[in-house]
């Protein structure tokens, strides 16, 4: 397809300039030729001119001039006729007295033989004559001749008697050059009407004309093939940078996918060295891996065993002692050879999907709890009521019996202690009622530490504040985030032991949209697998405690549509985070 358009667009161009070439070409031969023939002509009636006036030529001389003069190149031959065509002299001596069967028509010659005519002749075949011819006048006119004869001066001048001529009545013999020497040629109009023809040979023409035509063809052909060349090299160029320009866009695409894509990938080679990492992986890690972890290379020894795709979720510690899950995915690299040239890891963080499930979970587990718990307290209260109405009624009876009076007094006390504890738990399942306004964030925090100052002294517990936070206000209930913050002190206080920190930071998370009030301590820490427990209902480690602190602490946070987590370490200490949004939900941006 490609070569047809080139050949449409290139071979009416090459035929044009063949065509073109052939027919300047042919005009100059033609030129040359007409000139030639014209020059061939003029000198030789010169010659004949001369020869007739100073040493009185003759047709046999004028024949012997004719064969000579045939004798140059190119010349094929050279002949005088009659206006009727009677060859009377010729190159060919054997053709003198024949006709002159090509005779063009003499009408359309002009009679004062200055101009030349020209004609190509063909005589069978491929053979070509260019043939030049003319009215012959080799002598002017009378005065003329006279002048002539008196400026050469000859005394050997012959002048024929013109009544000799003029009686002799046999021009079959007579010669027919006599006529243009004697005197009052007008009496003899018919005599002196002679043509000569030259004919030249086109041979040289005709082999410049096939050897330029060779030229040409070859020449096109050269500049078709190059034409051909060309245009390849040029669709080939376009569709090169056209290529280009797509792998680089397939290729900036695919790293920018890469780059951006919301899992980590890195490459390694057949060393287990990093040859890439996309920015996810950084955000995961934290940083630019130097080298894989020891699961990987675990991973990468089960795929050279199994030849396939692995994927597994795998805990990894990163340095600062920070552990995350990893949903992890593992599969050779191979080459067109079919060869494993490295190894590709794709994996995305599932500590927060975790978390939110555990999140989902204990909601899920407290809502259920809740039920539970406003069913028991309301059908438990009651029969308390009565008990404590008993026990009252007792201890007053027996005032003197100071062990019945006691006794009493005990059941009053533990009653009062179940009710509060029914109360708690009612306050965990009943609606929570709110009352948000602007709380400016540091009063807010110092407030909360004075109500556990005298407990952080006893123990001598240091107590840090730091604010990290363009925020002088949020939107909350001042009184339940007093009661969280409260409930938070105290835990840390009775998880240290004297001498410990208590360290509350306040910083600025989500495009300053929310804040964190981190609540840390140096106590005893909380195991792992009780992390996900300390907010349950009646979960504790303490056996004084009633385990509901944290899980109303866990509501109130909800609540006030914010989440609280907790990062702990056993022996270590822990660290329980508030975030809380500073607009209120209308506003938040």
């Amino acid at each position: 397809m490609l070569l047809a358009g080139v050949l449409l667009i290139l071979l009416p161009i090459f035929t044009l300039m063949t065509i073109d070439r052939l027919t300047r070409q042919k005009e100059l031969f033609t030129q040359r030729l007409i000139e030639k023939g014209m020059f061939l002509i003029r000198t030789f009636e010169a010659g004949t001119r001369t020869g007739m006036l100073t040493m009185h030529w003759g047709a046999q001389r004028i024949q012997t001039m004719l064969y000579e003069t045939a004798l140059q190149p190119d010349v094929v031959y050279l002949m005088i006729t009659t206006k009727d065509g009677q060859i009377l002299a010729h190159s060919d001596a054997s053709m003198v007295g024949q006709i002159f069967d090509a005779m063009p028509e003499m009408n359309s010659i002009d009679t004062d033989g200055g101009r030349l005519y020209h004609r190509l002749r063909h005589f069978g075949g491929s053979d070509q004559t260019f043939e030049v011819y003319k009215r012959f006048v080799p002598v002017r006119s009378t005065r003329g001749r006279r002048g002539m004869r008196r400026h050469m001066r000859s005394p050997r001048m012959f002048v024929p008697d013109e009544s000799l001529s003029v009686q002799e009545n046999r021009p079959e013999k007579r010669d027919w050059s006599q006529a243009y020497t004697q005197s009052g040629n007008e009496k003899h109009p018919g005599i002196m009407e002679h043509y000569i023809f030259a004919g030249l040979s086109m041979e040289k023409e005709q082999f410049a004309r096939t050897m330029l035509l060779k030229q040409t063809i070859f020449r096109g052909l050269f500049f078709f093939a190059l034409g051909c060349v060309g245009m390849v090299a040029l669709f080939s160029f376009q569709a090169y940078r056209g290529a280009k320009a797509s792998l680089n866009q397939v290729r900036a695409f695919s790293d920018n996918v890469i780059h951006h894509m919301p899992s980590g990938l890195i490459t390694l080679d057949m060393d287990h060295r990093i040859t890439s990492m996309n920015q996810t992986a950084k955000l995961i890690f934290g940083k630019t891996l130097d080298r894989p972890f020891v699961e990987w290379v675990k991973l990468i020894e089960q795929i050279d065993a199994d030849r396939e795709m692995v994927s597994q979720e795998t805990y990894f510690e990163l340095d600062g002692g920070q552990t995350v899950l990893l949903d992890t995915t593992a599969s050779p690299i191979v080459d067109e050879h079919g060869q494993t040239s490295g190894y590709l890891f794709l994996f995305k963080d599932l500590t927060q999907i975790k978390e939110l499930k555990l999140k989902v979970e204990t909601n899920k587990r407290l809502a259920a709890i809740g039920k539970l718990a406003a069913g028991v307290a309301h059908e438990i209260r009651n029969p308390l009521s009565s008990i404590k109405g008993f026990a009252t009624y007792f201890g007053k009876r027996y005032p003197d019996n100071e062990t019945d009076r006691q006794t009493a007094q005990i059941m009053v006390s533990e009653v009062e202690r179940i009710n509060q504890s029914i109360t708690q738990l009612l306050e965990f399942a009943r609606p929570m009622a709110l009352a948000k306004k602007q709380v400016n964030i540091k009063q807010m925090i110092h407030h909360s530490l004075k109500l556990v100052q005298y407990d952080l002294d006893q123990k001598q517990i240091a107590s840090t504040v730091t604010f990290d936070t363009r925020q002088d206000e949020i939107y909350t209930d001042e009184s339940r985030m007093n009661q969280v913050l409260l409930n938070l002190y105290i835990n840390a206080v009775q998880a240290m032991d004297s001498g410990g920190k208590l360290d509350i930071r306040v910083s600025d998370v989500r495009q300053d949209a929310w804040v964190d009030i981190a609540v840390c301590d140096n106590g005893c820490g909380i195991d792992l697998a009780d992390q996900d427990l300390v907010f349950d209902p009646y979960y504790t480690t303490r056996s004084s405690g009633t385990g509901l602190g944290l899980s109303i602490v866990h509501r109130i946070v909800e609540n006030l549509s914010g989440h609280i987590g907790v990062e702990s370490i056993k022996d270590n200490g822990s660290c329980f985070t508030i975030s809380l949004p500073v607009y209120q939900k209308d506003e938040m941006i």
